[in-house]
């Protein structure tokens, strides 16, 4: 074999994957991540609730988040804040009967400042603490008045993105190739 071992052809193929697992691994974050919307919630006493938003996405003009809140979870809605990059919208949850409740922030500018602050206040209905909310990315015509398309969905989050613990666990992944590969003398 040329002075090479067994072992350090096997260590050779175990990094030559990591490093490949590790390239895919970031290349694929951009993808998986096309922007976030956290929250801290606290409780103003009895049922009445605050909740305070972190928001990353690159907006555009006439784009709009639209957080949503149930009507047999929420009711409410008041205090509403947002800074003047945005138009702020709170739509009452159950009007009409059933109709999701939005706290709405519609881009006035390209590229708005995030830096916040953004928040609502509320009455929660259901039992515990409230938790993570649906919410869409909506492009507005011009006139910002209609909606033309729905550009992303999800979930308000409190922990950190599916793509965070998919590199955690990526990098376990690497940890335990390499452990394998050096404990195979």
């Amino acid at each position: 074999m040329d002075g090479v071992g067994k072992g350090t052809i096997r260590l050779r193929g175990a990094l030559r994957r990591t490093l490949v697992l590790a390239l895919w691994c970031g290349v694929s974050t951009g993808q998986l991540m096309a922007g976030s919307i956290l929250f801290q919630v606290t409780s103003l006493g009895s049922n009445a609730y605050r909740y305070d938003y972190t928001i990353d996405y690159s907006l555009l003009r006439n784009q709009e988040i639209d957080i949503r809140f149930d009507p047999a979870l929420y009711a409410g809605l008041s205090n509403g804040i947002a800074n003047s990059d945005f138009t702020l919208s709170l739509l009452q949850p159950g009007n009409p009967a059933g109709a999701f409740g939005d706290y709405s922030l519609l881009a006035l500018i390209d590229n708005p400042s995030l830096a916040g602050p953004f928040g609502v206040q509320f009455t929660y209905l259901g039992a515990g603490e409230p938790g993570r909310q649906p919410y869409l990315v909506h492009q507005f015509d011009p006139t910002g008045q209609n909606i033309i398309a729905t550009l992303d969905a999800g979930f308000t989050a409190t922990v950190p993105e599916p793509a965070t613990w998919f590199l955690v666990g990526a990098g376990l992944s690497i940890s335990g190739i390499l452990r394998r590969a050096s404990t195979r003398k």
